[in-house]
Parts: C-alpha cells; structure tokens; sequence
C-alpha cells in the first residue's frame, strides 16, 4: 500500500492505493479516498500512542485487503504528529522507509528486476549514488534496485518523487542529464559525462528526442490505462521543467576531467602480472628521493600527482605515454601509503 497526492476537480486528495499483479504486469487500484488531509483519519488518545479511524479497517477490508497494523503505520507514518515520528525511528527498522519487493518471491526477484524500466534503474543509481557516469546497468542484479520491485507504474513514481525531493537545486540537471542517458548521444566524447562543458542547444535536442520516445514506450507504461501518446504525461513533463529551469553545477571542468579519470581507473580491471613498476622508477618519475617519500603522507602524494597530472594530461597537450606512465607510478606508491 502506499498513499498518492492526486488532483480531483479543483483540489488536491490523497488517495490510498495498492500494487497487485494483474496479466503479468503491476497495475496499481483505489482503496480509499482520504481526503485533503490523511492526518484526520489519525487519533491520539494520549502520550505517544495512535490508531486509525475504524473507516479505513472498513474501506480495507471491503475491498478485501489482507493487511497488518505496521503497514499502516509505515503508509502513514509521514502524516503523524512529530514527536511520534521521533519515537517510531528508535526501533530497528525506520518507519516510513521502504522495506523492499512486497509479495514478491524469492524465485521472482531476478525476473521482476528485469522488468525494471532503464529509465527506472538510470534514476534509482544517480539517486542512490549521485554520479553522471553510470555504467552498465544491465544483465546483472542490483541489490539498490530492490526498492522498486513489485510496484506498479505509480507507486514506483511516488517512490522516486520523495527521493528526487532530497536532491540539491545544483543536482537537478545533473539528474536529468543522467536519468534520460544523455551522455550515449556524445559517443567518445572527452566531456560526455560532464554535461557543463557540452553544447548546451544539442543537449536540449537530446533531451526533448528521448522524452518523446519514453512517452510513446508502451513497456514504461505498463499496467497504466488512459495514455495514448498523443499528449506528454504528467510525469514526464517535470523532467522539461528541472532541465530548463536549473543549470549544471559549474565547477573547474580540469577538476571534473581529473575526477572522471581517477574514478575510470578504479573501476578499471588490475593490470596483468609484470606490467608493474620499480619503486626506483616511480621516484624518479615524481622526481623525489626515497626520504622525502617516507616523510610525505598519502595527501601529499595525491596534491603532488594531480600537479603533475595537469601537466601531462593529453588533452592539455601532455603525452600519452609521460601520463600512463606518471599513473603506473602513482598507483606504485599509492599503495605504500
């Protein structure tokens, strides 16, 4: 169950809903409309104890809902008084969190995953992980991912709409930039994942390309009636909104190349045997003496290998073997810090 903000006529209700798994896909249905305001089916008869109006047992129980009362609690619990929140987060599961794929079992979990939308799986990871470079996503399980397991087109929306609320105002292109996959429109591209340094006009054409065709995706509205197509959906017409009204955080694009780069390397595979360095070597290559190592610490070697790495970067007219080679070097000493 989870509870949905919706607009009926000329104001807003919130509406308590459900998942259920219909013809292979999860549709989400009605159970009880609660009104401009869910705190009023809440009572309080006194310190910090609370229990539901008997309306909504009844509402649940008429469409045949199988419930306990911790599911309410956890529906409700962003409606509760303060200092019952405050109390409710001291047990050792935080109300108002996820708890994972509801009635989803175990054998499923691999095949639910895989029915997860890309667009799904692009916006969970930079939620989760906040990074534009998001890699492969596909063929494989992802434990982050469970959040969004046996949930409906909807509920999956209203998940990521209370995630999307935490993120920063300098995030939000970032986001947008990365949940629609931007960056496969700038194959090879030495800035693909840092989108400040793109051709702003290009970057709209991508973006307005993909909205488009995520709107006429049957498979990212599965389970929803009422969509044709011809008319942008509501819950893609937010992403227009966060593109053109927040710009990308503006920070050295030299820092940004240094990041991306330190990031591929540790994601890289291990060299192969042999392909190492001798430490000699290496400090000759950081043109210091075997003393001023030992009395450097790590941050020192870091601030001296970036300095170094500015030089001799390709794409500020280093060489690309002095680089490759100043990097050996580094992951060599590196490892005795």
């Amino acid at each position: 169950m989870y509870i949905r903000r919706v607009k009926i006529e000329k104001e807003y209700h919130y509406v308590l809903r459900e998942t259920v798994r219909s013809h292979d896909v999860w549709v989400s249905r009605d159970l009880m409309d609660l009104g401009t305001d869910p705190c009023r089916h809440i009572e309080y008869p006194g310190g910090n104890g609370f229990y539901f109006n008997p309306e909504v047992d009844e509402a649940l129980c008429a469409k045949g809902v199988e419930y306990a009362s911790e599911d309410l609690e956890e529906v409700f619990f962003p409606f509760l008084e303060p200092h019952v929140r405050r109390v409710m987060r001291n047990f050792s599961h935080p109300p108002g969190r996820c708890r994972g794929p509801n009635a989803v079992p175990g054998e499923d979990l691999w095949k639910y995953e895989r029915e997860l939308h890309p667009f799904d799986k692009r916006r969970l990871h930079y939620l989760r992980c906040g990074r534009i470079d998001i890699g492969e996503l596909e063929g494989r399980s992802w434990k982050f991912l469970k959040v969004l397991l046996g949930k409906c087109r909807d509920e999956i929306e209203c998940v990521i709409e209370e995630m999307e609320g935490r993120l920063r105002p300098q995030e939000l292109g970032s986001y947008v930039y990365a949940a629609f996959d931007l960056q496969s429109h700038f194959p090879g591209h030495v800035l693909r994942n840092i989108p400040v340094g793109l051709d702003p006009d290009r970057i709209d054409e991508c973006l307005l390309a993909e909205i488009c065709r995520l709107n006429d995706d049957p498979r990212y509205f599965a389970g929803m009636n009422g969509h044709d197509g011809r008319t942008l959906h509501p819950f893609l017409v937010k992403y227009l909104i966060l593109h053109f009204d927040h710009g990308y955080e503006r920070r050295s694009l030299l820092d940004e190349l240094m990041n991306d780069f330190e990031r591929r390397r540790r994601c890289a595979r291990p060299a192969p045997r042999g392909a190492g360095m001798a430490l000699q070597e290496a400090f000759a290559v950081f043109g210091i003496t075997d003393e001023e190592f030992q009395a450097m610490s790590r941050r020192e070697l870091v601030r001296r290998y970036r300095r170094h790495a500015r030089n001799r970067h390709p794409d500020q007219g280093g060489n690309h073997e002095d680089f490759l080679r100043l990097t050996r070097a580094y992951e060599v000493l590196l490892v005795r810090k």
